[in-house]
């Protein structure tokens, strides 16, 4: 495929644009594996109501030539005490914690819309959303059959585990890339 020239820029959690992100991120993940319908609503709901107070918490969006959003992505500083950050302590264990979520940024989600996958809207705003930030590394979480954790492979990110969330739940590959 060829590739997708975008505008990768960061914008507040709530407007036009932001919408246009949260049906991005609905369309990305109502395709298999995740066949998920309901998702953008929720995610909506944890960046309004929690992720948005977050240390270090960015928004980025991408738009085609023609303004389009056909992709987002949004993370922040991982720290004691949010869930995602305290189950994957307890699943890798303190040696692994301590080396790579210690000083964590957390890359929380990537949606890319179907249409624009697999053309470097995924790696632009992963790499836009990672530059300049002073942690020393960056973590994430991505479903073992999904294809996501290629793309996140290619970024320089390492397997570090495989977990599930919850009991009976999907397995997670966790991936952590060194910052500096």
């Amino acid at each position: 495929m060829t590739a997708t020239t975008v505008r990768i820029r960061a914008i507040e959690p709530h407007g036009p644009l932001f919408e246009g992100a949260i049906a991005v991120y609905g369309d990305a993940f109502a395709e298999p594996p995740y066949s998920d319908l309901d998702r953008g609503r929720e995610v909506r709901a944890r960046i309004r109501d929690t992720h948005r107070y977050r240390k270090g918490f960015r928004f980025l969006i991408a738009e085609s030539a023609d303004g389009e959003v056909c992709g987002m992505a949004y993370g922040y500083h991982g720290e004691d005490g949010q869930w995602w950050h305290d189950a994957v302590v307890r699943w890798v264990g303190p040696r692994v914690a301590a080396d790579w979520l210690s000083d964590a940024y957390e890359v929380v989600e990537v949606a890319v819309a179907p249409d624009a996958q697999g053309r470097g809207v995924g790696s632009a705003l992963v790499n836009a959303l990672l530059d300049g930030l002073t942690e020393r590394t960056a973590v994430l979480s991505t479903r073992t059959d999904s294809r996501a954790h290629e793309l996140y492979a290619r970024l320089g990110f390492e397997y570090l585990a495989e977990m599930t969330f919850t009991a009976g739940g999907w397995p997670f590959y966790i991936m952590g890339r060194r910052l500096r």
